[in-house]
């Protein structure tokens, strides 16, 4: 096990705002990861890419993908909420690559 939860704190006044205002985020303090493997389902729009990629960032990776070293940007689309997590490690993850689909290719090339 590597991340083993996140942890929502200092949630804005203003929570009409996306991300804010997503069903999937509304009186949630807390996931625990407690198995090796996770999966997030839901509807296009739900939040599960949002949370992915407010995880890599909390973990220091770029928003549109790649390892620690890749910095690059072609449009910034990725919501604050890394700025309202905390992540738990055991151990902490130093190296890793986020593989985000929507960017891949611009990763790529």
């Amino acid at each position: 096990m590597f991340l083993r939860e996140v942890q929502f704190q200092n949630w804005p006044q203003e929570a009409d705002t996306y991300p804010f205002n997503l069903l999937a985020f509304q009186g949630l303090s807390v996931i625990s990861f407690r198995t090796a493997v996770t999966f997030f389902v839901g509807e296009n729009g739900s939040g599960k890419s949002t949370l992915l990629e407010a995880i890599a960032q909390g973990a220091g990776f770029n928003p549109e993908g790649g390892n620690r070293n890749h910095i690059f940007s072609t449009a910034n689309t990725e919501s604050s909420l890394h700025h309202y997590i905390r992540l738990s490690w055991l151990p902490k993850v130093t190296n890793g690559f986020f593989l985000r689909a929507e960017s891949f290719f611009n990763f790529s090339s």
